[in-house]
């Protein structure tokens, strides 16, 4: 059996290509020679340091990636994925024709208008098996609009197991891409709520960590540095998966802003489509205090965390918890139990079973 993978954004690194690329490697678990479509073989390194992903199942297409590209055309893309018994399609927002045996169309992002003529996309429906969405919030947008394709909601697959508590710290921890280009993740407002809460609790560090790419990043990570001013606030860039395992292990609580002044209605693309940061944070033990938009709500119960709609709601709720040792306890513990809805093994053996 084969596979083809094709995701235009791969070489991102960030929750949504770990998606993909544990699908990829739990396509070969299920049997299946893998052909990733993708412009060249240093992804398969950038996959085991990021993600700690074993990739050597996995064949790197670069034909493919071109094949598949918007410029090669149609009969290109149709004599290049007709052979594949299976085709795995990361969505740019568009729909695309599709060939194989089984066709499944991904969505990470909500997106509010679907791209491309609604005649011709009904007839590329034709050719999509299932619709696979990493959350009920991605699936709500885009079902509106794709009412009659087969669809399930397949959540993110979380390493749950490689992180472990260990001694806490006072350390708030955030970590999001400085550069993401769908939906800021807001870590300005993330140090304007720090500055309230520092006033009370003097003995807490923040720490800011996620992915820098490119020269918007780097800009965007000198401003908050500037604006974090003599504030203890720390800034990891670039982690690789140990010295991240490590920040989560160490931290009591985990911020997440991504969302923060949007109208999920208007914007659904501008909110946290699911949130694989703060299920990994939960996993070691930390207790997320985050604001209520997006795909956080099916993460957190109320016995596991704070869903907040201002800044001033995730300060008090950060000085409650702070301030009362024994009902932190008890949320890092129920963090701990309700992380494992989301982990690896269960997302591996849904996927074995859509590949069947």
């Amino acid at each position: 059996m084969k596979a083809l993978i094709y995701d235009p954004y791969a070489d991102t690194m960030g929750g949504g290509e770990r998606y993909v690329l544990t699908f990829a490697a739990a396509l070969v678990k299920a049997g299946y020679q893998v052909d990733l479509a993708w412009k060249d073989d240093t992804i398969v390194d950038q996959a085991r340091c990021r993600f700690n992903l074993d990739l050597s199942g996995v064949k790197i297409d670069q034909q493919a990636y071109r094949d598949l590209s918007l410029s090669a055309g149609l009969l290109a893309r149709y004599r290049r994925t007709k052979n594949y018994d299976l085709v795995f399609w990361v969505s740019d927002g568009s729909l695309p024709y599709l060939f194989g045996r089984k066709n499944y169309l991904h969505f990470q992002v909500p997106f509010k208008k679907i791209g491309g003529n609604p005649i011709n996309n009904f007839i590329k429906t034709l050719r999509i098996k299932k619709i696979i969405f990493n959350s009920g919030f991605t699936a709500s947008v885009i079902k509106r609009q794709l009412p009659f394709v087969s669809s399930v909601i397949l959540y993110p697959p979380i390493d749950t197991e490689s992180f472990k508590p260990v001694k806490k710290e006072n350390l708030i921890l955030s970590v999001a891409r400085f550069d993401s280009p769908s939906h800021a993740k807001r870590q300005d407002v993330l140090i304007d709520a720090f500055r309230k809460l520092h006033q009370q609790q003097k003995d807490y560090q923040l720490i800011l960590v996620g992915a820098v790419k490119g020269e918007g990043g780097k800009d965007y990570l000198v401003a908050l540095k500037s604006a974090a001013g003599k504030l203890p606030i720390k800034f990891i860039p670039n982690p690789d998966f140990n010295e991240l395992k490590k920040l989560y292990a160490k931290a009591k609580i985990f911020w997440h802003a991504a969302g923060y002044a949007i109208d999920e209605k208007t914007d659904p693309e501008k909110v946290e489509h699911f949130g694989i940061a703060t299920v990994e944070a939960m996993s070691a033990g930390c207790v997320p205090v985050v604001i209520d938009k997006g795909g956080q709500r099916e993460i957190i119960t109320p016995d596991s965390g704070f869903l907040c709609r201002s800044l001033d709601e995730l300060v008090d709720k950060t000085n409650h918890i702070i301030d009362s040792p024994q009902e932190l306890a008890n949320f890092s513990k129920k963090a701990r139990e309700r992380s494992a809805h989301f982990s690896q093994q269960s997302f591996t053996a849904t996927v074995e079973l859509l590949s069947k």
